[in-house]
């Protein structure tokens, strides 16, 4: 297979992967057009995703694929999984547990001090000196976020490799289930979710007051753990390496950020980087909230291609919690709806005001 065939593969292959089972045929017969020889070798990598595996960060694991991640560390890789590294710098690889459009996240253990981390990997691309100055001082940043339902960032470095730098992010491990997982096991009362939703607030407000911004909450990015207790993951690393949804006209035809789309505000669909601020992850919030309560989105944008996903966000109205259960009549729609407004100045203006009201 050629150079710039095993590219195109090994692409179309990530961003499938990114994609849930249901859509994934459609994107492939749109991309590979006539070209069936294309189609079956990347069905047949799918073929090895294990569907039941958790998703972790962003994205689902493939535990049985070479990732361009693993090909750019040049170390060595255990026999019985030869696409999984042992080893990366001082950390001892355990196991792979996701892998998404941003790199691969594995389970690790840090020698000194000896504790398990989750490890991710980012994709090799930042090939720039400045750009990954940007990332280790945006990384170090982060860093600083000490709040207890926020993952903490143990260390955010560029490792030396054959290829060139690649960036790693080493966090706290969380043993948990998705939000809204949580939500939906049997005897969880509408209290029992709004505190959560609170206390998750609180969390993104402390944030907010050192300036970093999430841009991605949703609910594979916050974990309930085994006390109970939120912890939100990936804060702020959308910035950190150039992620945002400004770079929507080269991601959106492969459907990468459909994941993210339901939750992203009028603003933040848009494209324009400036006007991301904290008011869009209130909006965020507000789209949990909704969801942990309902079950449901208040605009279900999925399957939907993105030009239209992004007019909805922007021109249709959400539906309302008081006409799917009469218990959220009053004060908890309101609050919903104050937090889903379309123009950002009519939101909350601060993450702690919406918590305060819940």
């Amino acid at each position: 297979m050629s150079g710039d065939r095993s590219q195109r593969v090994e692409s179309l292959f990530q961003d499938a992967c990114d994609l849930a089972a249901a859509d994934r045929d459609a994107f492939l017969c749109r991309e590979c057009g006539a070209d069936a020889e294309l189609l079956s070798e990347i069905q047949s990598l799918l073929g090895h995703i294990d569907e039941a595996a958790p998703e972790f960060l962003e994205g689902r694991s493939a535990d049985h694929t070479a990732s361009s991640a693993f090909r750019s560390m040049n170390i060595r890789a255990t026999a019985d999984h030869p696409e999984v590294p042992t080893e990366f710098g001082r950390y001892q690889i355990i196991r792979r547990i996701g892998q998404g459009g941003m790199g691969t996240v594995y389970e690790a253990e840090q020698d000194n001090p000896r504790r398990r981390v989750a490890l991710k990997v980012l994709r090799a691309t930042f090939d720039r000196s400045n750009v990954l100055r940007r990332f280790e001082r945006e990384a170090h940043l982060l860093g600083t976020l000490q709040h207890p339902a926020i993952t903490h960032i143990y260390e955010a470095g560029v490792a030396d490799t054959p290829t060139g730098g690649q960036p790693f992010i080493a966090m706290e491990f969380i043993d948990g289930v998705a939000i809204n997982a949580w939500a939906r096991d049997a005897g969880r009362s509408v209290s029992e979710r709004l505190a959560m939703v609170a206390d998750i607030a609180d969390a993104v407000h402390h944030a907010h007051e050192r300036g970093i911004v999430h841009r991605d909450l949703k609910p594979g990015n916050i974990l309930v753990n085994s006390a109970g207790k939120p912890k939100i993951l990936d804060f702020g690393i959308a910035r950190v390496t150039d992620n945002d949804i400004q770079t929507v006209t080269l991601q959106t035809e492969v459907g990468q950020l459909m994941g993210t789309v339901p939750y992203m505000s009028p603003e933040q669909v848009l494209g324009d980087s400036s006007q991301i601020e904290a008011t869009s992850d209130v909006y965020a919030l507000g789209v949990l909230l909704f969801e942990l309560l309902a079950d449901r989105l208040p605009l279900d944008v999925r399957g939907r291609s993105i030009p239209e996903a992004v007019r909805l966000i922007q021109e249709q109205e959400p539906s309302r919690l008081a006409t799917i259960d009469s218990r959220y009549r009053g004060d908890i729609d309101t609050i919903v709806l104050k937090a889903l407004e379309k123009e950002k100045e009519r939101r909350y203006q601060t993450a702690a005001e919406l918590a305060e009201d819940i």
